[in-house]
């Protein structure tokens, strides 16, 4: 599933980039990096593409952790049947319970890739910016890293409210009613419960992802230009 996600995320931002350069009429070269605005504006719409899956993935897992009965008394069997039974009892509606504080919480990306192409271009020599940058090892690990946190921090609160509707669907009216009865019982330091091990998760998993990100592209494009070269040499 997480897989699955991280490719859906990075290609939806990629696509956006090219669509963002169309729209403004400055295709994409080799030689050319996309403004910062345009990396901002296509991490949102990759979230907001996203939540269209992870919205119903993330409401199926919760109910399934907060399952406390087990054996025959237990509500849900697995992933599928409680979607299914889920959309028994509302409909497709109720697959998507938390789908706006899903949406706040995904907007996230835009953060997360504009940290990650500004840090890439500070690590960057100066001789070499403005043009596509290739960096590798401790600097990917810290762009990564770094990206993972701040967006974090940027969402957290969202997520929080997030989580406690899809946890009690039938208790909360909306985002706001949520947030109003969280911050009247628990006080405002309920949005940032966790903050602390989610950080420390953040930078290593996400430092492995964009490693991950970086060695496979550099892998396919370098097959894809072994492959240019060769039909060049047949036509010749």
């Amino acid at each position: 599933g997480v897989a699955a996600v991280n490719a859906l995320v990075f290609g939806s931002y990629t696509w956006l980039i090219h669509q963002q350069a169309i729209f403004h009429k400055t295709p994409m070269t080799e030689n050319s990096l996309p403004p910062l605005r345009d990396v901002f504006f296509a991490g949102i719409g990759a979230g907001i593409i996203t939540s269209v899956i992870t919205c119903p993935m993330e409401l199926v897992k919760v109910q399934l952790q907060n399952q406390t009965t087990t054996g025959n008394a237990m509500k849900y069997r697995g992933p599928i049947d409680c979607i299914s039974k889920l959309y028994t009892m509302g409909g497709i509606r109720q697959c998507f319970v938390g789908m706006g504080s899903t949406l706040l919480r995904e907007a996230s990306f835009g953060p997360y890739f504009l940290c990650y192409e500004y840090i890439c271009r500070v690590l960057t020599p100066k001789e070499k910016q403005g043009l596509p940058y290739e960096i590798t090892g401790i600097k990917v690990v810290l762009a990564g890293g770094s990206t993972g946190i701040v967006a974090w921090c940027s969402t957290y609160p969202a997520d929080v409210i997030k989580t406690r509707i899809q946890s009690e669907p039938y208790r909360y009216k909306g985002f706001f009613d949520c947030l109003r009865q969280c911050y009247r019982e628990e006080g405002y330091r309920i949005l940032f419960r966790g903050l602390t091990p989610t950080i420390l998760r953040a930078f290593p998993s996400n430092a492995a992802t964009f490693t991950a990100y970086t060695w496979t592209m550099n892998l396919l494009t370098c097959k894809e230009t072994k492959v240019y070269f060769q039909q060049e040499e047949i036509t010749l």
